[in-house]
């Protein structure tokens, strides 16, 4: 569960009628985890005036792969999520669909299978709120190492892919993971490099990595868990934010440059990703005054930035094109009262990523603290791929 401060002017609806359910990850000394344990309110939950609670459960995993180090070593430095994404998608179709229809349209099974609940989830039509979104974000995210920097070197005929999954999605963890192992073993990219899976791992609470399925062994899955900043610390005022893979966002029509970025633009594309997150995903929707959470926000000053636009783009084979990817990448330093008040969801969003082509590993960013030392030294945001 997330707790952050909005103005106290913002008008905040209630989230529920009954109160709200909290899931309590138990650590233990082996960063295993322990039973969940699942707190029910029996009165409705009060909060104080100008409280917003964001609650998105997730699971976060990384996947091993080798593969001939020669063909590795050509996509060392490739952006390799629209491969990735692409071979998934088929592999995934390939090993759940009974009916073998051609597509997923008028299929009496639309609602059951998990290839549409993960490529193409449809908003019900009797939908009462994001009546303009015909479908639903993909509930996952497939990012790889940035910059070659985290994660098995290529060098040595290895390499990571992290798969984030939102809400109900970790349910179909098992086939999910699965099909991205059988996406390895048919080739990835063009050159249809080959990669046989070696291990499966997710995070712990405490940012690490432990092992559920070895090389050849079965698979457990973990819990989904909310994310939260760290325990008793002070939302800061200012933070650098440090653009791992190009962020693509748009701003009055036009797609940010790096001259051009400013944190409204930011926050307006994390608070739209965070609510069709959680409206989709979670048990409690987002609900806030956007508008006054962007006002504070565009009060906030960009400062020491060190940004560039990095060239990127994929060939898409349902229209026939190539779709440009670039986007920003560098760092920069937020400062103003709204980024305590955006605390909890800029920590959030560093799972969730933002701007175009998040399911393809857009848009990752890390928090870095402006000052060393203090509570800030002690951060732990996500575990490096």
């Amino acid at each position: 569960m997330i707790w952050c401060k909005v103005p106290a002017t913002a008008t905040l609806p209630a989230l529920t009628s009954n109160g709200l359910t909290t899931k309590v990850e138990l650590p233990n000394p082996t960063h295993e985890w322990s039973a969940a344990a699942v707190v029910e309110p029996s009165e409705p939950t009060a909060h104080a005036a100008g409280d917003l609670v964001v609650q998105l459960p997730l699971a976060r995993y990384r996947m091993g792969f080798r593969g001939d180090a020669v063909a590795l070593q050509a996509l060392r430095g490739r952006y390799l999520g629209s491969a990735w994404r692409g071979a998934f998608g088929r592999a995934l179709r390939r090993s759940v669909c009974v009916t073998k229809l051609p597509t997923c349209e008028g299929c009496v099974l639309l609602q059951d299978c998990v290839y549409p609940r993960t490529f193409e989830k449809r908003t019900p039509p009797d939908a009462q709120k994001l009546r303009l979104y015909p479908t639903a974000p993909n509930p996952y995210v497939l990012a790889q190492p940035h910059d070659g920097h985290d994660g098995r070197d290529t060098a040595d005929g290895a390499i990571n892919l992290g798969v984030t999954l939102f809400g109900a999605a970790n349910n179909d963890a098992p086939a999910i993971l699965q099909a991205l192992q059988l996406a390895g073993k048919g080739g990835i990219t063009s050159r249809r490099v080959v990669l046989e899976h070696i291990d499966t791992q997710a995070e712990t609470p405490q940012s690490r990595w432990a092992t559920i399925q070895p090389e050849g062994g079965g698979l457990r899955i973990p819990p989904a868990r909310s994310v939260t900043p760290p325990e008793g610390s002070t939302p800061p005022t200012a933070v650098r934010l440090r653009l791992l893979s190009p962020l693509r966002i748009r701003a009055d029509g036009h797609v940010v440059s790096p001259d051009k970025l400013h944190f409204r633009a930011f926050a307006s594309n994390l608070l739209r990703r965070l609510s069709l997150l959680t409206h989709f995903f979670s048990e409690h929707p987002l609900e806030a005054n956007f508008a006054a959470l962007l006002d504070e926000a565009a009060a906030v000053r960009i400062g020491d930035a060190q940004l560039r636009w990095r060239e990127g783009a994929r060939r898409s084979s349902r229209q026939q094109a190539r779709i440009p990817m670039g986007g920003i990448v560098g760092s920069f330093v937020a400062e103003g009262p709204a980024v305590a008040t955006l605390w909890p969801c800029l920590w959030l969003g560093q799972w969730t990523h933002i701007g175009k082509g998040c399911t393809m590993g857009l848009g990752r960013y890390a928090l870095e603290p402006v000052s060393a030392g203090g509570a800030a030294a002690h951060w732990q945001g996500p575990a490096s791929l």
